[in-house]
């Protein structure tokens, strides 16, 4: 997978392998590919990420991963290192604060690896809920203390360094290391020997109340070592647990432990805080209140397992000492339907090779996994026991299921019965003889429904019932020419023309309904005749009347239009024409000097002799023009000539077409339907195009040459193929350059013509080989001629 998708090959001792030989290599030789992209640089997500985009497909992609992420010891440390991996915390600190370390959301296989790497959630402590009674104060917590009543005052007091309150007055009040509901019965004490009123009863006018908040958290420093993504001390929160303090260092690598998460405070272990209790139970034992000087230890993990196949959570886990298989089943969140769960077989580690070792149900509960396990939970059999199926023209096809004695007319009835199209003469038994070879047998499905001759059933047998209009042509009848919606409409029994017709949607303007013919299919011995043809006539009225022509199956019906019908034909002139505009034909041989004559004639500006006429390509095929794919190699396809242009400009002689002689003449053209007469105005300039130094717009001077024009643009390119300069005129008429001998001949310019420079063709210097080949061929026709002239 992870070669093939980076173009990458290496020499193995079987020989030399490419991607998609990789699902056959050996651990040590995946591990050999993996460690040569992970030298490079490259991280197993950017691998997973440039395979997908090479086409590779997410089952092959995750076999393999799978494998990687299978193999043990320190393969397995190397294959997800976050040292490497740009998503995770790779910037080393001494002092920071929750929540200033960027995270992306991953998926990784190791349970709870992913919890603390994704961005979208925050362990901070809320700082607006009421702090909680147990909180204990410390060194710069803040506290407001409202007195009111008899006597008014309001203290904003911090405890200081010493862990004291020092109250105007009163003196200080030692709360360090008290909880806050302690502490405020100690305030309350020292404040009575300046409010006596605190100690009068709440109906007396001298009564004094008082209120204790903290109204700021001090922040605690807690180190936190170990197997975290990011060691070191953190400026957290008073009100920070281990699990904050956890999460603000991105949590425990893939080499630490995430079930014994030890709390230090000065110098003895007071919790140890499980994470996959508190993500599988919600339990938050050991998940204690921080404090400052605290010391959280993550130490390396000591069992890890993996499990794979049909669990709600597959994927890598980590179990404590004790834990049985019942235990690691509840992390994996349980079995999904479809796993089988009488046995688990696994692969274990003894001594210096594997094991496959078998678990059954019974002993989940006592029975306790090893460090580097691999437990693959199995899936059920993909196969019925107890079914029996059938398809095809009944109402209720399906599974069925199968109970002694069923026969073949009971599992007809289970089904409903037959439909109206079903096939009674034949259907078909298909039984299998052992799982995997199949028999069949025929049999009358009219004689089984009558119980003439019903069949017992056998477990996984399938029967089949036809339609009876699939297993043959279904007949059609087609009509087009002059109707509204010409087309192929099915089969009816009796249907005449007029009858078609109307479904057709009716005669179209024009139509001539007396003239209708109608094609029929026949059978003829001498292969001599294709088909058969009627000529018939319709009411034009379509109303009911007898003896219309009976239609048959597959007949066409072609309804022919009036002698000499035609729709509008429409041309277009424009450009200086006394009236420009569209007009319609009025005959069929109307030409050029007509449509200028109908037009009023050309205005006083008019550049006659670059005139020309737009024509559309008959041929021309839309959805083609826009497909991405167009093969203009394609000789065959007629639809793709001329390039599939949908349009052309044709040169005309328009000063030649109005003058005497040439009206009618061959140059004065028949004009077709969609055609457009453009007549410029006049032109004064040249342009120049392709392979110059400075393509550019020259102005008409007859006293010029076209090399002229060519030097005014900065003469050709090195590029240019001088030989073959070609002039487009304004009238759409193209001259090319000629050559007589060592003479050329280039053509005479016009007003608003486009002189066009092409380019040299790329020629590629010839190889070694090409050059070797021609030299033989040469000393071969040396040779050949020798002997003729001997």
């Amino acid at each position: 997978m992870f070669l093939f998708a980076l173009g990458i090959q290496q020499t193995t001792a079987q020989g030399t392998v490419s991607g998609g030989d990789l699902s056959n290599l050996t651990d040590s030789e995946l591990l050999e590919y993996w460690e040569q992209l992970h030298a490079q640089g490259y991280t197993i997500d950017q691998v997973k990420a440039v395979a997908r985009a090479r086409g590779i497909s997410p089952q092959q992609i995750a076999a393999l991963e799978e494998r990687l992420m299978l193999l043990d010891g320190q393969t397995a440390s190397d294959v997800y290192d976050t040292t490497a991996n740009p998503l995770t915390l790779s910037t080393p600190a001494t002092t920071t604060t929750a929540g200033t370390w960027g995270r992306a959301v991953v998926k990784d296989s190791l349970f709870g690896f992913d919890f603390f790497a994704n961005d979208n959630i925050s362990f901070a402590p809320n700082q607006n809920l009421a702090t909680p009674e147990s909180y204990v104060l410390g060194p710069g917590d803040e506290l407001v203390i409202s007195v009111w009543g008899a006597a008014e005052s309001n203290y904003l007091v911090e405890v200081d360094r010493e862990g004291a309150l020092r109250i105007p007055n009163i003196g200080p009040i030692y709360v360090s290391g008290m909880a806050i509901k302690d502490a405020k019965l100690k305030i309350r004490s020292a404040l009575k020997r300046v409010y006596a009123g605190l100690s009068a009863p709440a109906s007396s006018p001298y009564r004094v109340n008082l209120d204790i908040a903290i109204s700021n958290v001090r922040t605690v420093q807690v180190n936190i070592i170990g197997e975290v993504k990011v060691p070191g001390s953190y400026n957290l929160s008073a009100l920070s647990t281990v699990l904050n303090a956890l999460y603000a260092s991105g949590g425990p690598t893939r080499e630490g432990t995430f079930r014994n998460i030890k709390l230090v405070r000065n110098g003895e272990d007071v919790a140890v805080f499980d994470v996959y209790q508190y993500l599988v139970r919600g339990a938050q034992d050991g998940n204690l209140t921080l404090r400052d000087g605290d010391v959280l230890l993550v130490g390396p993990y000591e069992t890890r397992v993996t499990v794979s196949g049909p669990v709600k959570r597959p994927g890598i886990y980590e179990l404590k000492e004790n834990e049985t298989f019942a235990d690691l089943f509840v992390y994996t969140s349980g079995f999904k339907s479809n796993a089988y769960k009488e046995l688990v077989v696994l692969e274990r580690i003894e001594n210096d090779r594997r094991k496959v070792v078998e678990i059954p149900l019974s002993e989940m509960r006592s029975a306790q996994p090893k460090d580097g396990d691999r437990i693959r939970v199995q899936g059920i059999i993909n196969k019925f026991e107890n079914a029996v199926s059938i398809e095809g023209a009944v109402y209720r096809p399906g599974t069925y299921e199968f109970q002694d004695g069923l026969t073949l007319k009971g599992l007809i009835e289970k089904a409903s019965g037959v439909d109206e199209t079903a096939f009674m003469q034949r259907g078909i038994l298909i039984s299998s003889i052992d799982g995997v070879q199949k028999t069949s047998r025929s049999f009358s499905v009219a004689e089984v429904i009558n119980g003439q001759n019903d069949i017992s059933l056998q477990p996984n047998d399938e029967v089949r019932i036809y339609n009876k209009y699939s297993l043959t042509e279904q007949p059609t009848l087609t009509i087009d020419g002059a109707v509204n919606n010409p087309d192929s409409y099915p089969f009816i029994e009796n249907l005449t023309v007029e009858d078609l017709i109307l479904i057709a949607g009716g005669l179209r303007a024009g139509a001539n309904p007396m003239v209708i013919d109608v094609y029929r299919r026949i059978n003829d011995d001498s292969f001599e005749t294709l088909t058969e043809s009627f000529s018939v006539s319709a009411d034009e009225t379509l109303s009911q009347s007898t003896g219309g022509f009976v239609l048959q199956p597959f007949d066409r019906v072609a309804v022919r239009y009036m002698q000499g019908y035609g729709d509008y034909k429409t041309v277009q002139i424009g450009g200086e024409i006394i009236r420009p505009g569209s007009y319609s034909l009025a005959q069929k041989d109307e030409r050029i000097s007509d449509l200028v004559d109908r037009s009023g004639g050309v205005s006083p500006y008019a550049f006659v002799e670059g005139a020309y006429l737009i024509r559309k390509n008959p041929y021309y095929n839309e959805e083609i023009q826009n497909a991405v794919r167009v093969d203009l190699q394609d000789s065959t396809a007629t639809n793709l000539d001329l390039r599939n242009r949908s349009e052309f400009k044709v040169g005309i002689d328009l000063q030649k077409i109005l003058s005497a002689d040439g009206r009618g003449s061959k140059y004065d053209l028949i004009l077709e339907n969609g055609d457009e007469l453009f007549i410029p105005s006049t032109k004064q300039t040249i342009k120049v195009e392709g392979e110059v130094l400075s393509p550019s717009m020259v102005r008409f001077d007859e006293n010029y040459t076209l090399l002229d024009y060519i030097n005014r643009s900065g003469g050709f390119s090195t590029n240019a193929k001088q030989g073959k300069v070609y002039v487009v005129y304004a009238n759409g008429d193209i001259a090319s350059t000629k050559r007589f001998l060592f003479f050329r001949s280039f053509p005479k310019l016009k007003p608003g013509a486009i002189i066009l420079v092409p380019a040299k063709p790329d020629r590629r210097p010839l190889t070694v080989q090409e050059g070797v080949g021609i030299t033989t061929g040469l000393v071969t026709v040396g040779l050949l001629i020798d002997r003729l002239l001997r």
